[in-house]
């Protein structure tokens, strides 16, 4: 079973990405319902949390939870984002490997 999640958040609508795929992990993260949450945002998401500043503060929050907030930099620096992205503490990174081997650990997958 497992006991620790990561969201890969992908799409752009700002209310998917606010109000359905960050509730339910920071959630997790506040509560202690899991033993470890990561959130990755990937493709056209990188753009909310680049420049929203609602995003933003969700991710200032979750950071705050001890989460660890990814994003995925061959994405980034073809919108040309990666910058703006690290300025708000997400660590900028090629998350396929990463992906790769959190599914190899047996880690819960949610994607929005």
């Amino acid at each position: 079973m497992a006991n620790k999640v990561f969201a890969i958040i992908t799409d752009i609508d700002r209310e998917q990405a606010l109000e359905v795929g960050l509730v339910y992990p920071m959630n997790c993260a506040k509560n202690k319902w899991l033993d470890e949450v990561k959130v990755i945002f990937f493709g056209p998401s990188e753009k909310l949390a680049a420049f929203d500043t609602q995003i933003q503060e969700k991710i200032k929050e979750m950071k705050g939870y001890g989460m660890d907030i990814l994003a995925c930099k061959w994405c980034s620096d073809r919108m040309g984002i990666t910058p703006q992205l690290e300025a708000q503490g997400i660590t900028v990174v090629y998350v396929g490997p990463i992906i790769s081997q959190l599914i190899k650990d047996g880690w819960a997958q949610l994607t929005f």
